[in-house]
């Protein structure tokens, strides 16, 4: 069972993102399979929501007696990918989240030849740019597993500022309140550079039965020159690979930096067809955003901002609604395999 189907995930989704009162875990029929899902209050199955990148078949065991009409995110293959052109190994209409698998490899040496074939400045520019980093503050730390509340806090300060109009997923208190959750309960996972005492990058994924996902990642703008996310980034695959993982998972999203290290891709289609009410406010929110970037996109950004901040406004009178009523977050029955602390090589 992948971590998105898990216990543990589905009960932060329902209760502290979609703040239910009860949270039930049930199979439901697809064509060809079945899927495992949160049911909200007895009544409304969860499909979407923050961290929630897809859903993934798994075989058919009987044990299915709804089905689920639709799914906006379904995972419906894996493809392997090309050595030197993995991104023109998919169709550019299909979502994909990249993924490593590190069975193909024998040594960690031979996926940092791969790497060399697909970026011949990758490897050359980290070392430099590590050498000048040891040269002036000493040796980079890396830790596996850090538990410090003020690593989370600086990844999400760092990645709200990457965006002009705002973040949409890390400015909204539910979401926020859902992955320090799942932090707090052990599932959230931290990989940190440290520089000089100080932390410049910070990673944010979930370990879950063998397989890592890289949920998060940012770093400090002061030391981008000296390419510490990439560091940091590269530290984590090889811990990832000498743990004997299965994969490391870059999720949805098809941005050029992942195609440097998948060497294959889920191919991601949504199953069954939208309601109306989805399919009417989709179309209109894709017509607003079309028309508001070409009058101005620093105007779609300041819309953006309003819009992030109401949403904000509305969720913080939600929770203290939630609050008086007594709803109370429980804990979910799935188990993980466990996560220790570490050092990486340096």
């Amino acid at each position: 069972m992948d971590f998105f189907a898990s216990d543990p995930f589905l009960t932060a989704l329902a209760v502290d993102y979609h703040r239910a009162r009860t949270v039930e875990f049930r199979t439901y029929g697809i064509r060809g399979g079945q899927v495992r899902l949160a049911q909200a209050d007895g009544r409304r199955i969860l499909t979407t929501g923050p961290f929630y990148d897809y859903v993934k078949p798994v075989p058919p065991d009987g044990t299915a007696r709804e089905t689920v009409t639709y799914l906006p995110r379904l995972v419906t293959s894996v493809v392997a990918l090309d050595d030197e052109d993995p991104a023109g190994s998919v169709p550019a209409s299909e979502d994909v989240a990249p993924l490593v698998v590190w069975e193909r490899f024998s040594s960690w040496d031979e996926y940092l030849a791969l790497l060399g074939t697909r970026s011949r400045n990758l490897l050359p520019a980290r070392r430099k740019k590590l050498r000048r980093t040891t040269e002036q503050f000493g040796d980079p730390v890396f830790t596996f597993g850090d538990t410090s509340g003020e690593a989370l806090d600086l990844c999400v300060t760092w990645k709200i500022a990457q965006y002009e109009g705002g973040h949409e997923t890390l400015e909204d208190p539910n979401a926020l309140v859902m992955l320090r959750s799942l932090f707090d309960d052990g599932h959230l996972v931290l990989s940190t550079l440290k520089v000089a005492g100080e932390y410049v990058a910070v990673h944010a994924g979930f370990l879950w039965e063998g397989e890592y996902l890289d949920l998060l990642s940012a770093y400090d703008p002061a030391y981008a020159e000296y390419g510490v996310g990439r560091e940091l980034r590269l530290r984590l695959l090889e811990y990832s690979y000498r743990q004997g993982h299965r994969s490391y998972d870059l999720l949805l999203g098809a941005e050029p930096y992942k195609w440097y290290y998948a060497t294959h891709v889920q191919l991601i289609g949504s199953y069954g067809r939208p309601p109306l009410v989805r399919r009417t406010r989709d179309a209109v929110e894709r017509v607003l955003k079309r028309r508001l970037i070409a009058l101005s996109p620093h105007l779609f950004y300041r819309v953006k901002r309003l819009v992030i901040s109401g949403r904000r406004a509305l969720a913080d009178t939600a929770g203290r609604f939630h609050a008086r009523t007594g709803i109370r977050r429980t804990q979910g029955q799935g188990q993980g395999q466990g996560q220790g602390q570490g050092q990486g090589n340096e």
